[in-house]
């Protein structure tokens, strides 16, 4: 597109301020922080889940309890 990345994000920028009006533009940021917050916490809360299925489990990762390949 441009030839350095912070002409692209002024660009970027000037293209959302069209669109939205500088009124809108902190509370669209806002809402995109939280969502980001929100979607990384629901990632560590899946891996602590699965840690947790784990140990319950006994199984390693990687494996399932009670399902073996049976091949015919």
């Amino acid at each position: 597109m441009l030839s350095s990345p912070f002409k692209d994000g002024v660009v970027v920028l000037l293209i959302l301020l069209l669109f939205f009006g500088s009124s809108r533009l902190p509370a669209l940021s806002r809402a995109l922080g939280a969502s980001v917050k929100e979607f990384k916490g629901g990632i560590t809360d899946g891996v602590k889940d699965d840690e947790s299925n784990h140990e319950l489990t006994g199984t390693k990762s990687g494996e399932h309890a009670g399902s073996e390949s049976k091949i015919s």
